[in-house]
């Protein structure tokens, strides 16, 4: 006890002369004698209440290291190299573990416990700075991402949710280095990420609303770039490749003592592989992180993005087979497009109130400003004002260690919308006003945690959601031969949704966790659900229509099974409540929105990564999805037909992607190959009609060049690769679509090609 009880007088004197303050985990302790007899001042016993906590600390380590309990180990950052000199020698994994420093400043800040979380390793993004962030998602269990209408606008589809999204993302919220990108009617768009400025990618799985919020019926995706201390300097990319594919970026990183800053530019255009896809996007990302003081911390974000990319429709079965890259019916004629532009601007400021409670202010405003032109012409504004305050806190519950967690949210967004008739001129001229809107969303709600660590090892955690949302929404449509107003309608509705959370987490040694999992979600619907009404298929009112709803049951571990090894392992069962469709309600298109009643979704999720040896690395991440109707009548033609026991459109059955990397640390060489499997599945409910199976294989050759002696020049990274060597001819995504036959199904617009072989290449140079 020597150590302590030296630790105590020197912190009694250090008390007795100033005091001291002091930042990081501590409990309650007992209070030192007073050496005064005079009223304490408030900021005397401020500290006297830090020294008790310190004091109890230290008397709690002195008895574990007496009953031989080893102390926990501190958590890892997220790298990708080897820590140590032995580990080098026996080609040992390196240490990616899922602790990693907070969004905000350096501190430690643990991830919740109890969820299946998957991350991509940087090399995943170093070595193929390619066109879409979907080359290194694919690599992670449950995620599948399928071309949109746009470069780099892809959907995303975790264990089934999101599938029957064909543009942007729904159903599973996105984060980019803590600040939320999805906007308050539940849409995302992957436009805003460029794989460059990556440094990782974090997906959690399963139902998250009581972590995430509204919307969070899939999980969750967290995009984290570079810090300024990743680049510590200037550095510029340039790339080029098949199709007219080119790119130019640049990034400059900085961090001192009290400042880590970032920005990244990129200006990226291509030709297209499919006719009238050609495209240029901009996209600005800026990071300030600033340490005001030992206990203070704030961040500021800031992202533009500017698209103007052309689009093709989608193919039937017949022109799929005759020329996959063709530009489909009227893309041309109607001079298809978007030109969007999407601004980001927030702000978080951290604060350390005493020695283990950290508060967490979160402001952002986000605007979309759209341009859209296809059948009809669109112009839709919508800006949105989000934040959010967190609440920390690590103590105690007796002699069990107990994490908690606090939080509030309010976000309001509105929408103002115009559609024009397109003339089809070849230039996209706007014809008449065919309808006039204006929405509002405002969501308001609260959320708590708590990880208890009952028993050694053993950790329960339990938590709860709560948003009440008001959606108001009105329309005016008008004769598109006239001009003059045809309806007028109008929304008001207001949710409640409840999403509790509960886990069980055993961690029976270093590299192992175990865990079962009951999580639900939920998502409202969006203002075009609401302004057609069901029984017609006309404008008016949807009365009716409920939130959809989920609940997530899993079980699941994550293993190191060897120095080398690692197998994770995920069984899931997903049950889905009023999922909400689209069903044409009458012809020519007359469509409204409905809820399907219930269907299920269950299956595996299983990745592993081996490091036999030094510098070589073999990964894989399987996915296999049942998912089938319950209870759902489909609207038809020939009336409603029961779908019970059918499979729901859209979801794959099964997803492998595998790879097989080596680098060469001394030489610099580094190459790896990989595959990826999509099985066969449906894409209409009566289940006759669907993609094909198809399997793509890529690689790629990479070689980082350092001048030691040179202050001009740090490094040079260079690379080529190869995508889909075999020229294999598939469909990278489809659409649901009605239709009872085989034949029926084939006739309509439902496919879009995937690239064709594409040669890229590129060079990375680090600057000053």
């Amino acid at each position: 006890m020597g150590l302590l009880q030296s630790v105590k007088h020197v912190l009694a004197a250090a008390a007795l002369f100033g005091g001291i303050a002091v930042m990081g985990q501590a409990v309650s302790a007992q209070e030192p004698a007073s050496s005064s007899g005079t009223e304490q001042s408030p900021r005397e016993g401020q500290l006297r209440e830090q020294l008790k906590n310190i004091l109890q600390e230290l008397e709690e380590l002195q008895r574990g290291r007496e009953q031989t309990s080893p102390p926990a180990e501190k958590p890892k950052t997220v790298i990708e190299k080897v820590t140590t000199e032995e580990a080098e020698a026996t080609g040992a994994m390196p240490e990616y573990e899922l602790a990693d420093t907070s969004i905000v400043s350096k501190r430690l800040q643990k991830r919740p416990e109890g969820v299946s979380v998957s991350s991509t390793v940087p090399s995943e993004t170093d070595s193929q700075p390619t066109r879409t962030m979907k080359e290194s998602m694919e690599s992670l269990p449950g995620v599948v991402l399928r071309q949109a209408n746009g470069p780099r606008d892809f959907s995303i589809m975790i264990r089934g949710l999101g599938a029957k999204t064909t543009f942007a993302v729904r159903d599973i919220k996105i984060y980019e280095d803590g600040f939320i990108q999805t906007q308050s009617d539940g849409l995302s768009r992957l436009d805003l990420h460029d794989p460059w400025f990556m440094r990782s990618v974090e997906v959690i799985r399963g139902a998250s609303s009581s972590l995430y919020d509204n919307y969070a019926l899939g999980g969750m995706v967290h995009f984290r770039t570079r810090r300024g201390s990743d680049i510590n300097g200037v550095e510029s990319f340039f790339s080029g490749g098949s199709f007219g594919y080119h790119k130019q970026a640049f990034a400059f990183g900085k961090d001192t003592e009290h400042l880590d800053v970032s920005m990244f530019v990129s200006n990226v255009g291509e030709d297209g592989y499919i006719q009238n896809s050609e495209y240029k996007t901009q996209t600005l990302n800026f990071n300030l992180r600033f340490k005001l003081d030992d206990k203070q911390n704030f961040y500021v974000k800031a992202i533009s993005n500017w698209l103007d990319t052309k689009v093709p429709t989608r193919l039937n079965q017949a022109q799929f087979l005759a020329d996959e890259r063709q530009a489909g019916n009227n893309a041309v004629r109607f001079n298809q497009s978007r030109v969007d532009r999407r601004t980001i601007l927030g702000g978080i400021y951290e604060r350390q109130i005493d020695a283990n409670t950290v508060l967490t202010v979160e402001a952002d405003y986000d605007v979309k400003d759209i341009q859209q032109t296809f059948a009809q012409i669109g112009e839709n504004t919508n800006p949105n004002y989000k934040t959010y305050t967190d609440l920390r806190h690590d103590g105690r519950l007796g002699a069990m260690p107990l994490r908690s967690y606090v939080g509030f949210f309010l976000n309001q967004m509105d929408q103002k919308a115009n559609s024009f008739q397109n003339l089809g001129n070849f230039v996209g001229t706007k014809g008449r006003l065919i309808q006039n809107s204006r929405g509002s969303i405002f969501n308001v709600g609260g959320r708590f945690r708590e990880e208890l660590e009952f028993f050694p090892k053993w950790i329960l955690a339990a938590g709860l959601g709560y948003e009440h949302s008001h959606l108001s929404a009105h329309a005016t449509n008008y004769s598109q031969t006239t001009g003059a107003v045809a309806t007028s309608v109008s929304a008001s509705r207001i949710y409640s949704n409840w999403a509790p959370e509960m886990s069980l987490t055993w961690k029976p040694a270093e590299g192992y966790r175990h865990w079962i999992r009951g999580s639900t979600g939920y998502g409202i619907p969006t203002f075009s659900n609401l302004l057609r009404d069901p029984i017609t298929g006309l404008p008016g009112t949807n009365f009716d229509l409920k939130p959809q709803k989920n609940l997530n049951l899993e079980i699941g571990t994550d293993s190191k099974l060897h120095e080398t090894l690692t197998v994770h392992l995920v069984g899931f069962y997903t049950f889905y409540k009023d999922e909400i469709i689209t069903q044409l309600i009458s012809a020519p298109n007359n469509t409204a929105s409905v809820n399907a009643d219930s269907s299920r979704y269950r299956g595996i999720e299983a990745s592993f990564d081996w490091r036999p040896l030094l510098g070589l690395r073999l990964a894989g991440a399987y996915t296999h999805i049942d998912a089938e109707y319950i209870n759902f009548s489909d609207r038809t033609a020939a009336g409603f037909l029961v779908r019970d026991g059918k499979k729901v459109a859209n979801v794959p059955s099964d997803v492998f992607n595998g790879k097989v990397a080596y680098d060469h640390e001394p030489s610099g060489w580094g190459a790896w190959f990989e595959g990826s499997y999509y099985n066969s599945y449906f894409l209409n409910n009566s289940n006759t009609f669907g993609i094909p199976s198809y399997m793509i294989a890529n690689i790629n050759v990479h070689k980082t060049f350092e001048f030691k002696d040179s202050s001009w020049i740090r490094f040079a990274k260079l690379y080529v690769e190869v995508d889909n060597i075999a020229d294999r001819k598939y469909v990278a995504s489809g659409t649901v679509i009605g239709g009872e036959t085989h034949a029926a199904a084939a006739g309509q617009s439902v496919f879009f090609a995937g690239y064709g072989r594409a040669i890229y290449g590129g060079v990375t140079l680090g600057m000053f």
